[in-house]
């Protein structure tokens, strides 16, 4: 699960929440969810019915740390009949669930008649189709117990929540079949398309392991020359204007008169540039004593600072004023007086939000116009489209105030799960009703001259055969079955639930599997409290152990043997240093056992990664071709990044590769990711230097960051959608590039095949859209931004209530007793420390092994459980202006209710509603 996909699920957690029925799924989920939260997601729907259910049931969801959850969450709607919705998350695409809101509002018109008219189990057996299995059950429980109206009823409740894009039409012939008076008032808008009820195909969707708001790079060293001329390209010459080529001012034309405009050209081709004209024609078309004023606005903060930097060496020559602020430099200056005082300003765009949120921006029109990078993100929740909310409710509201233009820059407008050219069409639609842009602007008139700046590298497809046998993944699986084996004798009740069936070592279903048990764990009760202690901290320790061998078995997979086996190393060393009790001896000595072997056969040339093999022989014959070669090495985890890095300079065969790396700067369970600084490092070594000759990356590297131009691209299990293929084949720009993908999954290269024909009906749905009259184009975008401001104001968020009975918060691990909530105090917003000489009884310090100071804190120690043989990890000992204090981490407890003993667990603080108390230091001195 990446961070990207985490904010995806929650930027569209509204449709989730209209959709799920989370208890239809939660037994599915048992396993990464604490009894508690089950019972709570129950108890919520019982009380306030499904919608708020499926809020509680993302909190919990969102706040889980542990990897495999999100495939997990996927598999679960799967499994129980969310098709739609699953479809929907996988593609991060609505566009289906979004179509059938028309057939909501009418059914809910229509809600009386229906309940009236309709017998239930009349139509059920047709209608079952549209319905998930529990759904169908409990209408004719319903309809048995409580009589046809209450049963019809549910079947409004059930089709109001259905993700079936074909349900309406079902209704239809079903009401039609049963000869019911209904179907005459089950009538759509001849506007609307039907649609015809399909089979639901496994494997039609998108990956999306991979963040769906792409960047695409401001195109620094293009500009308006041939990317093969870099010498005459760089931003370092913009003190003297440059000519631009006839292609960029045909893109820049649309909004050089005004109109509002998507610019949709590819990768390389010099969109950056293109927008400096059209901002500079805006700015020099004002009359005397008035003035326009820009907003720039890039997705993330190396986007930001290319952008504000490229601007203002532009404009620096002109007399305007340029100013940037980004998320890192808006606590320390004022928005509003940058907004006042400067002709353009760069801006990451939740800056904007905030500022307009909090009132300090008044509103929209004090800009005259809008930039918009990367545009195809600007959906559902993405700052972006809350910009653009308060834009066309401005405009659908009919204020008299001016609002400003809006340019849209892309190099992929996408096209959804669109599988025909008039549903892309319906897609392109939505993203320029939602920038209100007029006209979309591609190269036509130069397409030859496009063609000699902009090269579009070979794709070549590389199916990596499997290993014929493996002995380290036997050793390890043996290990694995001991360690169950072990953990089901622990407990009786709790063994139980390693009896599951046909489950694979190595796999992500393994990993959601065995977080979701040491998360049963956590929260498992008894009687006997030291039993309960005991059996709790043996789970603990055996479901780390397996959690750890599944990672090292997935590393394996990608990367080198010894990578996997140095993996198990560490951890092992950490063990070691931490209690170990006589469960970790125990556990230890089984895996020295092995360790001999292991390390025998990860130092057995012949037992290589076909995969590793692959991309060696497809380094060497590039570079063998073209001792100049450039690459960009695509990788799907930082920790593959290192595995890779490693392997590349371990091969002598490969000495004459000095690998650099590039990876995101969000921090993961595993590590912390790169500074900007070492980002900016990274990039400049690789377009500098001739020794640092291929670059590995994650998805940062595809996602806006201003990369030098490379003739090869290696995608190394590594794909995604639509946008995300067009912007990492982008990269390779050089003429007589090539772009490999290698995989040893054959679903990864279909995926990467339907993505290269969604990119041929996005390209003929643009040209289809470019010959309708500007009336019917400006319509139909008017016809969906009223749609979508209905659907926008009926939404409402409901806050939650904090809880003010006091609770216990109870060591993760060995469940000892460590604290009451009324004890803790909040420093600082976000900190959490817990008052009181008795707390300080029950934590061990250790000095922190990277001491440091940040804002008003001083982290010095680490704290642990002072239970003998738990020691588990509670957070940290600070020195808090003159104050000496614990913070602890709530992910680390376990929190009980002390009326009904219930228990639960919460990843994050903001997740666990308790009254919160602000830090008084007065209380200190008590």
């Amino acid at each position: 699960m990446t961070a990207e996909q985490r904010q995806n699920l929650q930027t569209f957690r509204d449709y989730v929440r209209k959709t799920l029925d989370p208890t239809y799924i939660l037994s599915y989920m048992g396993p990464w969810l604490q009894d508690d939260e089950v019972q709570y997601i129950q108890a919520e729907k019982n009380n306030k019915g499904p919608t708020e259910a499926a809020s509680l049931f993302l909190q919990y969801l969102l706040q889980l740390q542990t990897d495999g959850w999100f495939r997990a969450f996927l598999d679960a709607l799967y499994h129980a009949g969310y098709c739609g919705l699953y479809e929907a998350i996988e593609s991060w695409d609505f566009q289906k669930i979004e179509k059938l809101e028309e057939h909501r509002l009418l059914l809910r018109r229509l809600q009386p008649e229906f309940k009236a008219r309709i017998n239930p189990t009349d139509i059920l057996s047709e209608m079952s189709e549209c319905l998930i299995n529990q759904e169908c059950e409990e209408i004719r429980q319903i309809c048995f117990t409580k009589g046809m109206m209450a049963g019809a009823e549910k079947m409004v409740e059930c089709l109001l929540r259905s993700d079936k894009e074909n349900w309406p039409k079902i209704l239809k012939l079903a009401l039609e079949k049963d000869d019911n008076k209904f179907s005459e008032l089950w009538i759509v808008d001849e506007g609307f398309k039907a649609v015809e009820s399909k089979a639901v195909e496994d494997d039609e969707t998108e990956m999306s392991s991979i963040q769906i708001f792409i960047q695409e790079e401001p195109e620094c060293q293009v500009l308006s020359q041939n990317p093969c001329q870099p010498s005459e390209t760089s931003f370092n010459n913009l003190n003297s204007p440059l000519k631009p080529r006839n292609y960029q001012l045909e893109l820049a034309l649309p909004a050089e008169k005004g109109k509002n405009t998507i610019i949709c050209a590819p990768t390389g081709c010099g969109k950056t540039f293109v927008s400096l004209l059209i901002c500079e024609h805006h700015l020099k078309k004002f009359p005397h004593g008035q003035k326009g004023k820009v907003v720039f606005f890039a997705n993330q903060i190396p986007v930001y600072e290319q952008q504000a930097t490229v601007f203002s060496r532009y404009f620096e020559r002109l007399g305007y004023s340029i100013a940037g602020i980004s998320g890192a430099t808006t606590d320390h200056v004022s928005v509003q007086h940058i907004i006042e005082n400067n002709d353009i300003i760069i801006l990451t765009p939740q800056i904007l939000v905030n500022n307009l949120n909090s009132g300090t921006i008044p509103s929209l029109s004090v800009f005259t116009l809008m930039i918009f990078d990367e545009c195809h993100n600007t959906s559902k929740l993405h700052p972006y489209n809350q910009i653009m909310f308060r834009y066309l409710d401005h405009k659908l509201g009919g204020s008299p105030d001016p609002l400003p233009q809006v340019i849209g820059l892309t190099a992929s407008v996408g096209v959804g799960d669109a599988k025909t050219v008039e549903e892309a069409m319906l897609h392109i639609c939505k993203l320029c009703a939602a920038l209100d842009a007029s006209v979309i602007a591609t190269v036509r008139d130069n397409v030859e001259e496009l063609e000699q700046v902009v090269y579009k590298p070979q794709k070549v497809f590389r199916k990596v055969e499997s290993w014929t046998s493996n002995r380290f993944k036997f050793i390890i699986s043996q290990l694995m079955k001991e360690t169950e084996k072990l953990a089901r004798n622990v407990s009786e009740e709790l063994g139980k639930l390693f009896q599951i069936q046909n489950r694979e070592f190595g796999t992500q279903k393994y990993e959601q599997w065995i977080v979701a048990l040491h998360k049963a764990c956590m929260v498992f009760q008894m009687a006997d409290k030291e039993e309960e202690s005991r059996i709790c901290r043996a789970l603990f320790l055996y479901t780390s152990h397996l959690r750890k061998y599944n990672d090292a078995l997935i590393i394996s997979e990608d990367a080198q043997m010894k990578d996997a086996l140095n993996y198990l190393k560490a951890f092992f060393h950490d063990v070691r240093e931490a209690a170990f009790d006589e469960t970790e001896q125990d556990l230890t000595r089984r895996f020295e056992e092995k360790l001999e072997e292991l390390e025998k056969i990860s130092m057995d040339p012949s037992n290589e990664n076909p995969k590793l093999r692959d991309l060696y022989l497809i380094l060497q014959e590039e570079y063998h071709l073209k001792p100049e070669t450039k690459t960009i090495l695509f990788v799907k985890t930082r920790a593959l990044v290192d595995a890779l890095k490693k392997w590349i300079e371990e091969n002598p065969a490969l000495s004459f590769l000095k690998p650099g790396i590039l990876t995101g700067r969000g921090k993961t369970n595993q590590a912390t990711g790169m500074t900007l600084p070492a980002q900016k490092f990274a990039l400049e070594a690789f377009r500098a230097s001739g020794d640092n000759n291929i670059l590995i990356a994650t998805s940062v590297a595809d996602e806006g960051i201003d990369i030098a131009q490379c003739n090869l691209v290696i995608l190394y299990e590594y794909v995604g959608n639509v946008i995300k293929m067009i912007q990492t084949r982008g990269r390779g720009r050089a003429k007589d590039s090539k772009c490999f993908l290698l995989t040893s999954n054959a679903d990864v290269i279909e995926k990467e095949k339907l993505n290269i024909f969604k990119e041929k009906i996005m390209n003929e749905s643009i040209l289809r859209l470019q010959t309708w009259d500007e009336m019917k184009f400006e319509k139909t975008v008017h016809r969906i931004q009223s749609d979508e401001k209905l659907i926008r104001d009926g939404q409402h968020k409901a806050q939650p209530v904090p809880d003010k009975e006091n609770k216990k918060l109870l060591c993760g691990k060995c469940k000892t007793f460590a604290c009451y909530t009324a004890d803790i105090r909040v420093v600082e917003k976000s900190h959490y420390t817990v008052l009181g000489n008795t707390f300080k009884e029950r934590f061990v310090s250790k000095p922190h092994p990277k001491p440091k100071i940040y804002d008003s804190f001083e982290k010095k120690a680490k704290i642990f459980c002072a239970i003998q043989n738990c020691c588990h990890d509670w957070g940290i000992h600070v020195r808090y202006k003159t104050f000496e204090i614990p913070v602890i981490k709530i992910e680390s407890f376990v929190v009980e209710d002390i009326a009904s003993g219930a228990q639960n667990r919460h990843s994050r603080w903001k997740d666990f509603h308790f009254e919160r108390i602000q830090f008084d230091p007065a209380e200190m001195s008590k």
